[in-house]
């Protein structure tokens, strides 16, 4: 002998009591699709910042190369 139990016909087409409505739905996610984009901005912001920083080493480097390429003919000229 099986037991089969069956819901009462009473909850078949009951919404359950803490279901969200399509609004909240939708400005949950709105919220959330805006929190997204705001720390996408953000981290725009920090690699930015972290580009000018490399591009300022860059031009640091750079300028020292030359100083040391100068340096380098002028010890070479010496020599001979």
């Amino acid at each position: 002998m099986t037991n089969t139990i069956t819901e009462p016909a009473i909850h078949a087409n009951r919404r359950p009591i803490f279901q969200p409505s399509e609004r909240k739905i939708m400005q949950n996610g709105l919220n959330s699709l805006t929190r997204a984009c705001e720390a996408q901005e953000k981290l725009i912001s920090v690699i930015k910042k972290e580009l000018a920083a490399s591009a300022l080493r860059c031009e640091e480097l750079i300028a020292r190369n030359v100083q040391l390429e100068e340096r380098h003919l002028l010890n070479v000229g010496e020599v001979e």
